[in-house]
């Protein structure tokens, strides 16, 4: 793989995702999909993973530490679970752009990425011997992969 490539692969992940999201009405993305959350609580959470793409490019390319992966308020559950808490609020809409938005961030953050910096085990030690390209496909297509079934009958 190669940084058009995976441009692609998110890209094209992102546009069947929300493809699907297109389908499902405002008061559907209310109801439950998955242990307590709803499919806009889905849509927000998986904005937030966009961002966190954006948050680990940004900051190892600037040389520091994109934020303490040992402190355990820094764990993908306890992510998970203030970003739920957060956005538990939000309405259909506002999920719906923050989706969107985020994914336009991520797109902008990885314009400067080079092919070196996305695939090479050892460029950042700050990712324990694994490519930045393994933390963008997990906080995007690969996510979307995970979530898609959550969502899918909320369209019919």
């Amino acid at each position: 793989m190669d940084k058009p490539e995976l441009i692609r692969t998110i890209r094209d992940a992102h546009q069947r995702m929300a493809g699907a999201i297109e389908h499902i009405p405002d008061e559907r993305l209310l109801e439950p999909v998955m242990d307590g959350w709803t499919g806009k609580d889905l849509l927000a959470h998986i904005a937030w993973w966009h961002d966190h793409s954006v948050l680990v490019i940004e900051g190892l390319r600037a040389g520091r530490q994109p934020y303490d992966g040992t402190d355990p308020v820094n764990s993908t559950d306890a992510f998970n679970e203030r970003t739920h808490r957060e956005h538990m609020d939000d309405q259909p809409a506002l999920t719906r752009r923050a989706f969107t938005e985020s994914f336009t961030r991520l797109l902008a953050a990885l314009e400067p990425v080079t092919d070196e910096e996305l695939f090479a085990d050892d460029r950042w030690p700050w990712l324990d011997g694994e490519a930045l390209v393994e933390t963008i496909l997990w906080d995007s297509s690969r996510h979307y992969d995970a979530h898609r079934d959550h969502l899918e009958p909320l369209s019919r």
